[in-house]
């Protein structure tokens, strides 16, 4: 992923030096795993284990279940499809335990060429009236 897109996934990483300080820990973790055995594959494959934090789109979910999710950018913007209904609902249903729902009203052009891009955002008011049920 480009710096651009992972600065849009918390807006924490657009101040100060935080962006930066989780690369640096992400590149730290992954090179205490390589030290072990100097394969790459089966370092990553550690850093993968049950106690890890996976990032998946909402299609690479469906039959998992997780103790925690977190659904980004719950915006009309980015749930907009006949089938955003659905897809909602296989984000959401994963959950055991907690849900966490984000959204926000602006999100700034990437420096990277998009072909369509919204800065002003709608929450999806519909869709968070279901997570909180």
């Amino acid at each position: 992923m480009s710096r651009a897109v992972l600065s849009i996934l918390s807006l924490s990483y657009e101040q100060g030096s935080r962006l930066d300080d989780v690369i640096e820990d992400a590149l730290d973790a992954f090179g205490t795993e390589l030290a072990v055995d100097g394969d790459p594959i089966r370092a990553l494959k550690r850093l993968s284990e049950l106690d890890a934090v996976r990032i998946l789109t909402i299609h690479k979910c469906k039959e998992l279940e997780f103790q925690k999710v977190v659904v980004l950018g719950v915006e009309k913007d980015l749930f907009w499809s006949d089938s955003a209904k659905s897809e909602f609902f296989v984000a959401v249903s994963r959950a055991k335990d907690e849900i966490a729902v984000t959204h926000v009203g602006f999100r700034a052009l990437p420096s990277s060429s998009v072909k369509v891009w919204w800065e002003n955002r709608t929450v999806h008011d519909h869709f968070l009236s279901y997570a909180l049920k």
